[in-house]
């Protein structure tokens, strides 16, 4: 089988291999064979690359075990030259498309993008939750990376953002070989189930007028529910949501997570609705800060990995309903955990050394990486602290949300990062 694989990619990475045309150098029975476990399909290249191909690789779903069965996981594959660096970008979600990122661009690499195991097409056809863990995931991009490198001799640098770069730092930590380079984008590396620093960042984020302003808008439309409940029913009747937990509590859910969203998306303050605005004014700037469909059953499916995980091993944040207590119906706790949102949730328990270890294997290593933050991007709360490290760097972008990349920071920053890749690189 190994003999097989080896030479599917090789000829692959030749150019020799085309799925559509079928003209390959390989019999028809070998072809048949090597489907089942590395199968191809050539893609139309983005610019700047020679070739392109969406591939699948077979994964086990238990690494130590390989009997338990395998799945299929979705990889991009964007070739430029053996010689060049690859950017291996491990999605923290699904991957249904091909694209190049700018980091990609900045080194002019090859590109590799792997979709999350248990999102979207990389599952197995029954599901058994046991084995979405930090260090399956990691094994998963260790054996994509072990396939690809007897043929790219470049730097490896592994990236991703927000899940994707708290999974590139994971894998870096558990694999600390298998790339030379980390560039993760906004990522968390929360410490506890539902870490404490993502509640304190909101009382000290922007200025204390900016934080008024937002508990104020709260307050009003939960105070005005009766009057947006219907703008909210017509909205979800066009999308056709329904929610696990009622449309009111779905509501008031909506009204928690907007503080974090806000800022998370760098939304403009200054254009919050005052108090006494219109129903239909108030809605619609709710509706464009916070995302209904989060809390949907028809978006469960897409998240509910995600929200396993988080229980699980990598954490997340609750809201704190205090201050907004006498204006809430449907939720009755001071602090509203999103646990609910996993899957066999009855059956989930946080492994608190997880990112204890994780954290412990990366000042082992001390690897060469670069961390993207922005300043009011609540995500930056549980960012790697680089105290501890010396090959760290923490970039920050001043005023920077969730959407902080190396190609909108200050110059200055902008050019510490690409001369320090460069720097890394040769």
């Amino acid at each position: 089988m190994s003999k097989i694989l080896r030479f599917a990619v090789l000829a692959a990475l030749a150019g020799f291999l085309t799925y559509c045309g079928v003209s390959v150098p390989l019999t028809t029975n070998n072809i048949e064979e090597d489907k089942e476990i590395f199968s191809f399909k050539e893609i139309e290249p983005d610019s700047g690359f020679q070739k392109s191909w969406l591939l699948w690789v077979e994964q086990p779903v238990d690494h130590h075990n390989p009997d338990k069965g395998t799945f299929k996981q979705r990889v991009w594959l964007s070739h430029r030259s053996s010689e060049a660096p690859v950017v291996l970008v491990t999605e923290g979600y699904m991957a249904p498309r091909n694209y190049t990122t700018e980091l990609t661009q900045i080194v002019e690499g090859n590109q590799v993008i792997v979709e999350h195991r248990y999102f979207d097409r990389s599952a197995p056809d029954s599901i058994d939750w046991d084995y979405l863990t930090i260090e399956q995931a990691a094994m998963d991009h260790h054996h994509i990376v072990d396939l690809l490198k007897k043929y790219y001799k470049g730097t490896w640098i592994n990236t991703g953002i927000s899940k994707g770069g708290q999974t590139a730092m994971i894998h870096r930590a558990l694999y600390p070989k298998d790339v030379d380079i980390s560039v993760p984008y906004v990522a968390p590396f929360n410490l506890e189930k539902e870490d404490q620093r993502l509640v304190q960042f909101f009382e000290n984020v922007g200025t204390s007028k900016q934080r008024k302003r937002i508990r104020e808008f709260q307050k009003e439309v939960l105070k005005r529910k009766e009057e947006l409940i219907p703008y909210f029913e017509e909205l979800i009747r066009e999308k056709g949501y329904t929610f696990r937990m009622g449309k009111e509590k779905a509501f008031e859910l909506a009204v928690l997570e907007y503080p974090f969203s806000l800022w998370q998306w760098g939304g403009p303050v200054d254009q919050i609705p005052e108090p006494g605005a219109s129903a239909e004014v108030l809605f619609n700037h709710l509706h464009q800060g916070s995302d209904f469909g989060y809390f949907s059953d028809q978006q469960w499916e897409q998240i509910g990995p995600f929200f396993y995980q988080a229980y699980k091993e990598l954490g997340y944040y609750p809201y704190l309903a205090t201050p907004l207590k006498e204006w809430l119906d449907e939720i009755k706790e001071d602090t509203v955990s999103n646990r609910f949102m996993a899957p066999e949730v009855d059956k989930l328990t946080f492994d608190k050394q997880a990112p204890v270890n994780i954290l412990k294997k990366l000042k082992q290593e001390d690897p060469k990486m670069i961390v993207i933050t922005g300043e009011n991007d609540p995500w930056s709360a549980t960012s790697l602290d680089p105290e501890g490290f010396t090959n760290v760097i923490k970039i920050e972008k001043p005023g920077g949300s969730h959407r902080t990349r190396i190609n909108n920071l200050p110059d200055s920053l902008k050019q510490k990062v690409i001369h320090q890749l460069n720097d890394w690189i040769e």
